[in-house]
């Protein structure tokens, strides 16, 4: 769902819009900003739909085992499916994983990190994980982010730190990824803090906290860096933004009233971007905090009840599926193949068919002819000339 289609979207709602720059010619604004109401709605959607094609997929594998009539694995109905804040909770818990994974296993820059931690958000924006765990594709989505902020890992350096992987499961998935990214491998921007100093390493911490939250799909980078700021050092951002609106209202006041008045500093009110500062204060301090594998085992255990099975290798639906795809795929080939003779068939048709062996070998044998041999290559007599 592309936010410019979306009604609830944010880059349709001006009150977010601080002007134009660069940021609203990038894909992240056209594509992956949204209004919280926006937002929410689009995962209620995905939750609702994945739900649906589970029970189906359930009913499915239980007819696929009555049908194979082997030994599968038995599949459960799950007493409760999984709610939107269920699915969350597990992908905020993937997000928190590869900062760790970057920080204490590759010494990966933090632009491979943010990076990282977006694919895998905006992937849970386009599928649940009730069809691919965050578990699978966690690994495959900060692969291809090291590749995509050019800090690439070679596969074999990569699979040591990823137990229980293989190249296969990583590098199977890239398509799959890279498809629900739209192609566009958009590099998380650090938002510009490094100017104040004192405040740099708790902005920073309260920035990295973000990571796992909304903050980018509903606010600008520029606000959610100087939303962190405030969180380090609130006195210093206000006492700023006050020198910036309080000069820029003076200038405003020294011009002719008839004159049509200025769009206000950084294209929003002093009031609005002050309330948009505390909605990501509010939003790092509820949904950044990092959670322990004691937040997530209840919901991961209900999730196994209730995974697709159609995802799940030694299901009978998977088997089924795979079987399927083995005979669509031999019977392509085998309709190519039929294709590829009756186009030998009518070039012989039109051109002749090949030469027999026989006469090949005898054209190769046979003494080419010169004026002084004869058909059979024997000598001509030299012609006297009559006296």
């Amino acid at each position: 769902m592309e936010a410019t289609t979306d009604p609830g979207s944010a880059s349709s709602s001006s009150s977010l819009v601080p002007g134009e720059s660069a940021y609203h010619e990038s894909s992240q604004f056209r594509h992956w900003r949204f209004s919280s109401t926006g937002l929410h709605k689009l995962r209620q959607d995905l939750n609702r739909r994945s739900i649906e094609v589970a029970k189906k997929n359930n009913e499915l594998e239980k007819q696929a085992q009555e049908e194979l009539k082997g030994d599968w694995t038995q599949t459960s109905t799950p007493a409760a499916y999984l709610t939107v804040a269920d699915e969350l909770c597990l992908v905020r818990f993937y997000c928190q994983q590869i900062s760790q994974i970057c920080r204490r296993g590759f010494a990966l820059p933090e632009q491979v990190e943010a990076t990282a931690i977006s694919y895998l958000k905006r992937f849970y924006l386009k599928n649940s994980v009730m069809e691919w765990h965050p578990k699978a594709i966690m690994p495959t989505a900060l692969f291809l982010a090291a590749k995509t902020t050019n800090y690439p890992v070679a596969i074999e350096d990569f699979l040591p730190k990823m137990p229980g992987r293989t190249q296969d499961s990583i590098l199977g998935k890239e398509f799959l990824v890279a498809q629900s990214l739209g192609f566009e491998f958009w590099d998380q921007p650090r938002p510009p803090i490094d100017d104040i100093q004192k405040a740099v390493p708790k902005a920073l911490l309260k920035l990295t906290e973000s990571y796992s939250t909304d903050a980018e799909f509903i606010y600008t980078p520029s606000q959610i860096g100087l939303a962190c700021l405030r969180m380090a050092d609130r006195n210093l951002v206000d006492a700023f933004l006050e020198l910036r609106y309080s000069t820029a209202a003076a200038a405003t006041l020294q011009t002719n009233s008839d004159e049509e008045q200025p769009a206000p500093l950084y294209g929003i009110e002093k009031t609005r971007l002050i309330e948009i500062l505390e909605q990501i204060a509010k939003m790092i301090e509820s949904d950044g905090r990092e959670l322990g594998k004691d937040d997530v085992k209840p919901v991961d255990k209900r999730l196994k009840g209730y995974t697709n099975p159609e995802k799940v290798p030694g299901t009978a639906l998977y088997e089924k599926r795979k079987r399927e795809k083995e005979q669509s795929e031999a019977a392509a080939k085998a309709a190519k193949n039929l294709k590829s003779e009756a186009s030998d068939l009518d070039s012989d048709m039109f051109f002749g068919g090949a030469l027999p062996s026989s006469v090949i070998n005898e054209n190769k044998s046979r003494i080419p002819l010169s004026p002084k041999l004869d058909i059979n290559g024997s000598q001509q007599p030299k012609e006297t000339n009559a006296e």
